[in-house]
């Protein structure tokens, strides 16, 4: 075995990188993914475990076939886009511890997420404090972005490529003029925007001569639904939202056709736009629920479907997917149209460019609010479940 001299400087440099590659302190490119270097980290933040969870593993999945699709594409700037996942169990608390653990450990570009606007508060104060990137593809309060108008330079980093309360209400709202009923419930989870949404609907609807006759919530952890079904009954709404998009709403389906509740069911998606789930449901008075597309939508739409069906096998619920990909899609434009992935350049462009997406092409307002599709507002549709299957409602097609 040759002698190390040390004056022999070569073998002091080999020591030392033997040293380095042993311990991990050099990235190693050909073992099994490039080097951190080469890679765009982004971090994801979707509540996997809880009543939630179902909806979070489907954000997952969508923001990895856009990741796919865009790496396809020869990534962002040059880079490849990984995605770096951790579950805020559907928490405020954990949505906060891990954010930091991304960025801190993981050493992310940007964030995506969450799912409940409570985390989502927890995460935006989060980014606002590092001057991070935050796409937001599901919560809706109001709130979030209102902060963006009253605080710009802290919270200018927040953008949300989904519904906000107010634009949710008008679609519900609307689709419930179409109907002609004189009157509606709302029966949800217990949960912010749950009630936030409530409030708004009613202030959209008695405008226009419907009424609200009952509003009720339960609790996300310990729901109880015999007693609000049975007031439901008595009431005898012409139309029942039913606000909770996590698995509690199934229970609340199951529970209206074991007492024969007869008003139709309007969801606002989640479990209830899962066709592995509704197809299975047949309460008396029918189950609709709503989301931003829908196959045979619009062509991209079909396709995204599709795609979704043949990697996952089952039909997605064209939200709580669709969006998270749009919203890794937006990011990804905005990086390469401002080419650079500096926060502020970025921010820069997401405020001036248009987007093209699944569900449409997609600007922000002021507030960082994505408005697109009808009079600035995100489209949507209206879908049946009936006999197992699936029908558009609408809108109607001309």
């Amino acid at each position: 075995m040759p002698t190390i001299n040390p004056g022999n400087r070569s073998w002091v440099w080999l020591v030392a990188l033997v040293l380095l590659l042993t311990f991990g302190l050099l990235p190693v490119s050909g073992c099994g993914r490039p080097a951190d270097k080469e890679v765009l980290k982004v971090g994801v933040l979707a509540p996997l475990t809880g009543p939630f969870s179902a909806n979070g593993t489907a954000m997952v999945q969508s923001l990895e076939m856009a990741a796919t699709d865009i790496n396809q594409r020869g990534g962002v700037l040059g880079r490849q886009v990984v995605l770096v996942t951790a579950d805020t169990q559907g928490k405020a608390d954990s949505a906060r511890a891990e954010a930091l653990n991304l960025m801190d450990r993981e050493g992310v570009w940007a964030l995506i997420g969450a799912y409940l606007s409570e985390e989502t508060f927890a995460i935006q104060e989060v980014a606002a404090d590092r001057q991070k990137l935050l796409i937001v593809p599901i919560a809706a309060t109001n709130e979030l972005t209102a902060r963006v108008g009253s605080d710009y330079p802290r919270y200018k980093y927040v953008f949300r490529v989904a519904y906000n309360i107010d634009q949710w209400s008008r679609l519900l709202g609307d689709y419930i003029v179409s109907r002609g009923v004189r009157n509606y419930a709302f029966a949800g989870t217990n949960i912010r925007w749950n009630k936030e949404l409530a409030g708004s609907l009613q202030d959209y609807l008695a405008p226009r001569g419907i009424n609200n006759v009952y509003t009720d919530y339960y609790s996300p952890q310990n729901p109880v639904m015999d007693s609000l079904i049975l007031a439901l009954k008595e009431k005898k709404p012409e139309l029942v939202v039913v606000g909770d998009p996590g698995r509690n709403s199934v229970q609340f389906v199951k529970k209206a056709q074991d007492l024969a509740l007869q008003a139709p069911l309007l969801s606002v998606g989640g479990a209830l736009g899962d066709a592995r789930i509704a197809s299975t449901l047949n309460p008396p008075g029918g189950l609709y629920f709503q989301g931003v597309t829908w196959r045979g939508h619009t062509p991209s739409a079909t396709r995204y479907f599709e795609r979704f069906v043949q990697q996952y096998k089952y039909l997605p619920v064209g939200y709580g997917d669709t969006l998270p990909y749009d919203a890794l899609q937006v990011l990804a434009q905005a990086a390469d149209k401002a080419g650079s992935l500096e926060a502020d350049k970025v921010v820069q462009a997401l405020e001036a460019g248009a987007f093209e997406g699944i569900a449409g092409v997609y600007r922000f307002d002021a507030t960082h609010q994505a408005t697109w599709g009808w009079q600035g507002s995100l489209p949507g549709v209206v879908v049946r479940w009936k006999d197992g299957k699936d029908e558009v409602v609408w809108p109607v097609k001309p």
